[in-house]
């Protein structure tokens, strides 16, 4: 588990193709160095010289390509023991030992590895590929034809076969392993997208919307027959504008928005959106049916926040707040940058209640006031001019 933490570690930071073979030769070259020395030491003790020799190159090409991989250089001598080392091995080894040694079976290791290289088009490697193992067929039918060069027991054959076979075995289990290890590594990526792009869907669309989007349902529109809508705008901010920097506006606005965005999750109530300086909630949309009572709560939470607000940042600003109840239309418009947005005449009230509100004081409808229960005390303003709209009459919550 150690080691393919590590091997986990070492990858991470390259992509699914230079991933998928820095996995692989991570293993596959220390796994190459050793059995080559073992090799060498095997034909030496066996008396073939030209074979050792070879061996002696072998090793040390592995040696170096292992420590240009842990030294994150992917050079030459990484690619060559694939596509040059182990074919000429193969070859030699088939000429010098015979078919029945098996040795053939190291091309298939560098056809193994040959899919895996990002370096070279998909058509390259299925070339190179075709190539190496007509190669090798041509050789192997030789080595039948003319026998082997060394005199060489069949005992002896059979161990050299099962020596390969192994050895096949073993760097086709590291490929399948390395191919594990970008699967986990994709896999983990692609969920954190997922969680990611979902969290973003969730800071822009309700919940119960952002499924039905999903579902590619069209248009997404309903109709609520009783909700409230709150309006905040700040009095004076337009003013103080004109003396801000871009970066300590924003700053500003964004400090105020957040406060009232936990107020707003605290009660469970629906950010709407942001119109320059002006905030936008609603309630009821979840068929809650003391909607109205969670409204006014909420701005009442609001109006503390606005005072924690301006005394940190020692602000001449007031808050105006208003809210209406009653009907409106919801839905999700346009296809980039979509919004979810309300629409109808209780919009329209709600935001007079606002504009037509006092300073630091929370406006209501009449609508709203019907709505809430006895512990809230609110004052009749009586009918006012509503613009747009016939004379009704508004409260002061107290």
């Amino acid at each position: 588990m150690k080691l393919w933490n590590t091997i986990y570690s070492a990858t991470s930071q390259f992509s699914g193709d230079q991933a998928r073979i820095l996995a692989a030769l991570w293993i596959g070259l220390p796994l190459g160095t050793l059995s080559h020395a073992g090799f060498l030491i095997l034909f030496w003790a066996l008396g073939y010289p030209v074979l050792a020799f070879f061996n002696i190159f072998s090793v040390m090409l592995f040696a170096f390509a292992t420590w240009q991989l842990y030294r994150s250089n992917v050079s030459w001598a990484v690619y060559g023991c694939i596509l040059i080392e182990l074919p000429l091995h193969a070859v030699l080894a088939t000429l010098y030992l015979g078919f029945n040694a098996g040795f053939w079976l190291l091309v298939f290791i560098s056809v193994a590895f040959i899919p895996l290289y990002p370096m070279l088009f998909r058509t390259v490697r299925v070339i190179i590929g075709f190539a190496l193992v007509l190669g090798i067929g041509a050789v192997a039918l030789v080595a039948i034809k003319n026998g082997s060069i060394y005199t060489v027991s069949s005992t002896t054959s059979s161990l050299f076969l099962l020596m390969n076979l192994v050895f096949l075995a073993l760097v086709v289990t590291v490929i399948i392993v390395s191919y594990d290890l970008a699967v986990e590594r994709a896999e983990q990526a692609q969920q954190l997208e997922y969680d990611r792009a979902e969290s973003i869907l969730l800071n822009v669309l309700p919940a119960r919307i952002t499924g039905r989007l999903k579902s590619h349902e069209e248009p997404i529109a309903d109709s609520h027959k009783d909700v409230s809508v709150l309006f905040a705008d700040i009095a004076g901010f337009t003013n103080l504008s004109r003396n801000l920097t871009a970066s300590n506006l924003v700053s500003l606005l964004n400090d105020l928005f957040t406060r009232f965005d936990a107020s707003v999750e605290a009660v469970g109530a629906e950010k709407i959106k942001t119109i320059g300086d002006a905030y936008m909630v609603a309630t009821g949309l979840e068929g809650e049916k003391d909607h109205a009572e969670i409204m006014v709560d909420l701005a009442i939470a609001m109006q503390k926040s606005f005072e924690e607000f301006r005394q940190k940042n020692d602000l001449n600003l007031k808050l105006r707040i208003g809210v209406h109840s009653g009907a409106v239309i919801a839905g999700v418009i346009g296809k980039q940058k979509f919004a979810y947005d309300l629409w109808g005449n209780t919009v329209n009230i709600a935001s007079r209640m606002e504009s037509e509100g006092v300073a630091d004081r929370i406006q209501i409808s009449a609508e709203t006031h019907a709505l809430l229960p006895t512990r809230f005390e609110a004052q009749s303003r009586g009918e006012i001019e509503i613009k747009g709209h016939r004379a009704r009459e508004c409260f002061l919550l107290n």
